[in-house]
């Protein structure tokens, strides 16, 4: 069985976890998880649980010179397909249409810092990419506020929305910004 990055060398034989059958790559350090081996290791975990996400906006581990390239699954041959991790990681995960997992070097140790590796077969469902997605969707609308604003609109903004989060009068202050802005946009209008 070979790798499916680098220069296709020979997968190692290696315990990843107690239990846990994987393959290294010895050129790039991934890793090749059987989707059996997995389940089974899986089913040994007392609480295979989440302790937390990390926070979306920090990038917390470096992406894999090959995390743009096409793979193809060391056990059949196909294209696999890239699921983003998101939650403050920027790599993918490739997943064969056998279930098993290829990770680049580097990606099982960040996800088992942040105790994700318990949970590696919830990335590749539909709420989690949904949450990855809208993730990226709202940092791109910060962004192109930033941009159309300034800085430091948004962030004088930013801490004004704070602060009307749970105020009492919140509505009494939003409906004051607003015709104040009316107000200035009939007058400029004359």
């Amino acid at each position: 069985m070979r790798s499916p990055v680098g220069h296709h060398p020979r997968l190692e034989r290696i315990e990843l976890e107690q239990g846990l059958i994987a393959y290294r790559c010895p050129e790039s350090g991934g890793h090749w998880i059987r989707a059996e081996q997995y389940w089974k290791w899986h089913s040994t975990l007392r609480d295979p649980s989440i302790a937390s996400l990390p926070d979306p906006g920090e990038e917390n581990h470096p992406v894999s010179e090959y995390d743009d390239v096409v793979k193809l699954c060391p056990d059949s041959g196909t294209v696999m397909t890239r699921y983003r991790v998101g939650h403050g990681h920027a790599f993918r995960i490739d997943r064969s249409a056998t279930g098993s997992i290829w990770l680049d070097g580097g990606e099982w140790e960040a996800l088992k810092a942040e105790n994700l590796h318990h949970t590696l077969h919830l990335i590749f469902g539909g709420p989690w990419q949904k949450a990855v997605r809208d993730q990226a969707r709202d940092e791109t609308h910060r962004l192109q506020l930033i941009q159309r604003l300034g800085p430091d609109l948004h962030a004088r903004l930013e801490a004004l929305h704070q602060e009307l989060a749970h105020h009492p009068e919140r509505a009494a202050a939003l409906a004051f910004l607003n015709s104040q802005v009316k107000t200035q946009s009939l007058t400029a209008s004359l």
